[in-house]
């Protein structure tokens, strides 16, 4: 039996009960992201919106690094509801979580690119945030 086990919680029995297959799906593709590649930039593909890319294009003047971090800027408290203390003290170690996720993914959709995945506790700034920029 594992430790949490041990205290009561069991994931299958909590995400039968309370997690549609459509939530897991928009979980997936948070944690795991597809990516769009256009302008030479890449996006998390939950982000991307070809229009608003191409006005931040012309506004950063075509600086790549720049406009992937404003793009693919993520405040994790735009993403969930937070109504525990313990969901909001647990919330950073969730970033690093998704962080190591995205690092990954990135490596293996461009495994000759380099990017980075930066995150952010949320001290001082919207909660806990995610980016991922070229280098």
């Amino acid at each position: 039996m594992t430790g949490d086990e041990a205290d009561g919680y069991h994931i299958q029995g909590f995400m039968s009960a309370h997690v549609t297959v459509a939530e897991a799906a928009a979980l997936a593709d948070l944690y795991w992201p597809n990516f769009v590649e256009y302008r030479d930039c890449v996006f998390l593909g939950f982000k991307f919106d070809r229009k608003s890319v191409d006005e931040w294009y012309v506004r950063l003047q075509g600086d790549v690094r720049a406009i992937e971090s404003v793009v693919n800027h993520v405040h994790l408290w735009d993403y969930f509801v937070i109504t525990l203390q313990s969901e909001y003290e647990a919330l950073p170690a969730l970033a690093e979580s998704i962080a190591t996720m995205w690092r990954a993914a990135a490596r293996t959709a461009f495994p000759d690119r380099e990017l980075e995945v930066a995150m952010s506790d949320g001290s001082g700034d919207y909660g806990p945030t995610l980016r991922l920029a070229g280098r």
